[in-house]
């Protein structure tokens, strides 16, 4: 399996597109960790009261505590103390739930904007380069069989410019029909090119 083309302009297109894609998620990364960090700011006015409720809170308790100890009458003093505890308790839950929404909110708002960005170029970029590795293994395993070559060579009279095929012979048909192996092998290189493939190089007998 082939990633990537022979030296080529095929090969520089397809390095520079998969450069832009890298670059294109790092861009979109950054992008949701920034609306993430905005949105989170969002909910420091939240922290912040829940944090003074929660000093407030225990300031309370603490007087409860020592009002609850004057003899015969601390009991019955400190209920208003002890009720006002549960009301505050009752607002540091509140903000707690609206920090807790907006850190929520900040999370899902980064991760749309970094993930959906790249998934639609992911789309366009994928099926591309997926159809160039079907090519070329294609194209590789027909010139490995004995009439591939062939095959290729007339795929090329059927797709190639003219003046590409007359720059081979200028017959190319002709020599295609009589079976001109020179002829035979320039054209199924012309589709090798066009498939970003060179023709395997043939393994010499080992010498003993």
């Amino acid at each position: 399996m082939r990633l990537y083309a022979r030296p080529s302009w095929m090969l520089i297109r397809q390095l520079i597109a998969d450069a832009f894609v890298v670059a294109w998620g790092l861009f979109w990364w950054w992008a949701g960790r920034l609306t993430d960090t905005t949105i989170r700011a969002i909910a420091e006015p939240s922290r912040h009261v829940a944090g003074a409720l929660r000093q407030m809170r225990d300031n309370i308790g603490g007087a409860a505590g020592r009002v609850g100890e004057i003899p015969y009458v601390g009991g019955d003093v400190r209920v208003p103390f002890d009720r006002l505890t549960g009301d505050v308790d009752g607002m540091i839950a509140s903000a707690d739930g609206q920090v807790h929404a907006i850190e929520n909110a900040a999370t899902l708002m980064g991760w749309v904007t970094f993930a959906l960005p790249l998934l639609l170029l992911i789309i366009i970029w994928l099926p591309w380069r997926l159809r160039f590795v079907r090519r070329s293994s294609a194209t590789l395993a027909l010139v490995r069989q004995t009439t591939g070559s062939d095959l290729l060579a007339l795929r090329a009279l059927a797709t190639q410019p003219i003046s590409e095929l007359r720059r081979i012979d200028p017959d190319p048909v002709g020599a295609w029909r009589v079976g001109d192996s020179a002829a035979i092998t320039a054209l199924a290189d012309l589709e090798l090119a066009r498939a970003g493939v060179r023709r395997p190089r043939r393994r010499r007998a080992s010498l003993r």
